[in-house]
């Protein structure tokens, strides 16, 4: 083996185990004008991540655009971590509607100690989801069936193209989400970030495309069976995302298990002459019933979309004395201390750089780079 393939394989052992740090999205290593050894880690939910596509591509996906905006809601937005919803350590986290697996990506990017179980019925998207997790060494669980209210195989139409509306053939409202893309974009361009109108022209786009989907028979099953069969004594936060199925997933609870859930965070859809209309209400009702406190947002991007975020607390949770989980604080010193632990002295950096965005090529690197040696 040549020199040069010899540095490539040490690059390519370092850059994998930096994938599994909690907090960072991407890493390179480099050798710089002074051939030193140089890793570069860009941590997750920074904003050159959004314009990075990079650490987008390098994730198993179906496309990059809606990659790029799971990325945004999740990492950027916390979209989930709203309306008083905690993440704390050890937490049983239930990832209901996985996709991809972002949400995953983040509970254990920001809270390494949790056990996430993954739900996702779709084949092709699971096969994406399996792969993202299994790269980063994560302790996430991954199923491939979804929740509801008993177990039952259902015929699902996935979207290729935009692999985040697939759903129930039967619940499928392909107008709404068509218009559900344009007032998102308009929302977006009023009230959104600066520098995103290429990712905004780019969804923009897929509301004018005929799209293709597949039909595939997805097995489903109830939430109570997946609570016995893991022996779960608690579950602290639920996230539900299920294009039009939320209220089934919570018919899947049976009584017995309604005290053992904390928090549950999801998406409700409640779209005027549809047979969602009223969802919100029945919902929250639904909740209240078990004794949540229970809270209703709309998020400025989706107004007037028909979706709304739902939150659901229970009472005495914030008594829990379990540290609540913080972002995962990137910083070099800590990185090439986790690094030592995990590679052996000949494979470890010279140094560790954290950075806003990603260099090209050696020659990018500065050539006294402040970081931390290793």
């Amino acid at each position: 083996m040549s020199t040069s393939d010899d540095s490539a394989g040490v690059a390519t052992e370092i850059e994998s185990t930096l994938r599994r740090y909690p907090g960072i999205a991407r890493a390179r290593v480099l050798r710089d004008a002074d051939d030193r050894l140089v890793a570069e880690v860009l941590p997750w939910g920074t904003l050159s991540v959004t314009a990075d596509s990079g650490v987008l591509a390098e994730l198993a996906s179906m496309n990059l655009t809606e990659t790029r905006f799971l990325h945004d809601e999740i990492f950027v937005d916390e979209a989930y971590l709203r309306g008083g919803i905690v993440l704390r350590e050890n937490a049983v986290v239930f990832d209901v509607g996985a996709n991809i697996g972002m949400f995953s990506l983040f509970v254990e990017a920001r809270c390494p100690s949790a056990k996430v179980f993954a739900f996702e019925p779709v084949p092709e998207v699971f096969a994406a989801l399996q792969k993202n997790i299994g790269e980063r060494g994560l302790a996430t669980r991954a199923f491939n069936f979804g929740l509801s209210d008993r177990e039952q195989e259902v015929s699902f139409y996935y979207y290729p193209d935009v692999s985040i509306m697939s759903c129930r053939h039967d619940y499928t409202n392909w107008d709404n989400e068509v218009e559900l893309i344009k007032l998102y974009v308009a929302n977006e361009r009023r009230n959104g970030p600066p520098g995103r109108a290429e990712h905004l022209a780019e969804v923009e786009g897929l509301a004018a495309r005929d799209f293709e989907f597949v039909e595939r028979p997805c097995l489903l099953r109830p939430m109570s069976a997946v609570i016995d069969e893991a022996g779960l004594g608690t579950i602290d936060w639920i996230k539900i995302d299920v294009q039009r199925a939320e209220y089934d997933v919570l018919q899947g609870i049976e009584d017995r298990h309604w005290p053992l859930i904390q928090q549950i965070s999801m998406e409700v859809h409640d779209e005027a002459g549809s047979p969602t209309e009223g969802r919100v209400g029945r919902v929250t009702a639904r909740l209240a019933e078990q004794g949540f406190r229970v809270s209703v947002e709309v998020e400025e991007m989706l107004r007037d979309t028909g979706r709304y975020a739902v939150y659901a607390i229970r009472p005495g949770y914030d008594a829990d004395p379990r540290p609540v989980a913080t972002a995962h604080e990137v910083d070099p010193g800590s990185v090439a201390d986790w690094l030592s632990d995990r590679l052996p002295a000949d494979l470890l950096p010279d140094l560790v750089v954290v950075v806003n965005d990603l260099p090209r090529s050696p020659a990018d690197l500065p050539r006294s780079p402040q970081g931390q040696a290793s």
